[in-house]
């Protein structure tokens, strides 16, 4: 039988595309599922164009923690968020194509379907209902606190070269304590799920 270049191009592609990263507890993360996380926003990373093999190592680690972080919350059966907020967030990652054909296109590339990426983005909402309800929202700081931290970091709330007053930016100052705050202790949680957890990774 013979076999065209094209077609054992192809399929080293398709080899490559696919390599398994990860194993976390049964499931499999692959070069796609990177790709795909990276491609279509679903992974917030500050890293630039030049660092994209940093960038897809980073991006590797937060899903084997976002997938034993769904474990858990599949343990404590986290209600489907709203079919109105999955059908918002589908509409932002598609309007951050040129058209609907690169949108699919990218879709296709990366081996998920359109029911795929709602399963994500529903799972993702869930993780988001479960660590607010574990480690509480941003209403949890005093008034007290918000001031203080406000007077601490006031240059970082100021607009256009301008003073603000705090009651101005008390949401986004309520928010950037908050944040700071839950930081560490989701990390601390997260680790103790890694340290836990049956994760074999084949990325090193």
């Amino acid at each position: 039988m013979v076999v065209c270049a094209a077609s054992l191009e192809a399929g080293a592609l398709a080899q490559q595309l696919d390599r398994i990263l990860a194993v976390v507890a049964g499931h499999i993360i692959l070069t796609s599922d990177v790709r795909a996380f990276v491609e279509l926003g679903l992974i917030e990373d500050d890293a630039t164009a030049n660092e994209a093999s940093g960038r897809d190592r980073r991006t590797l680690t937060r899903l084997i923690e976002r997938r034993l972080a769904l474990d858990e919350v599949d343990r404590y059966r986290v209600a489907s968020p709203q079919s109105q907020r999955i059908d918002r967030e589908l509409i932002a990652i598609r309007d951050r194509f040129t058209d609907e054909n690169a949108f699919i296109d990218l879709l296709a590339a990366v081996g998920i379907t359109l029911p795929d990426l709602r399963q994500i983005l529903r799972d993702n909402a869930r993780l988001e209902v479960y660590l607010f309800e574990r480690f509480g929202s941003a209403d949890r700081s005093s008034e007290s606190d918000l001031r203080a931290y406000f007077a601490a970091n006031r240059h970082e709330f100021t607009g256009e070269g301008r003073d603000v007053e705090f009651e101005a930016v008390r949401e986004q100052v309520q928010l950037r304590l908050w944040a700071e705050m839950r930081t560490p202790v989701v990390e601390e949680w997260i680790a103790g799920l890694v340290r836990r957890g049956q994760v074999t990774r084949f990325d090193q």
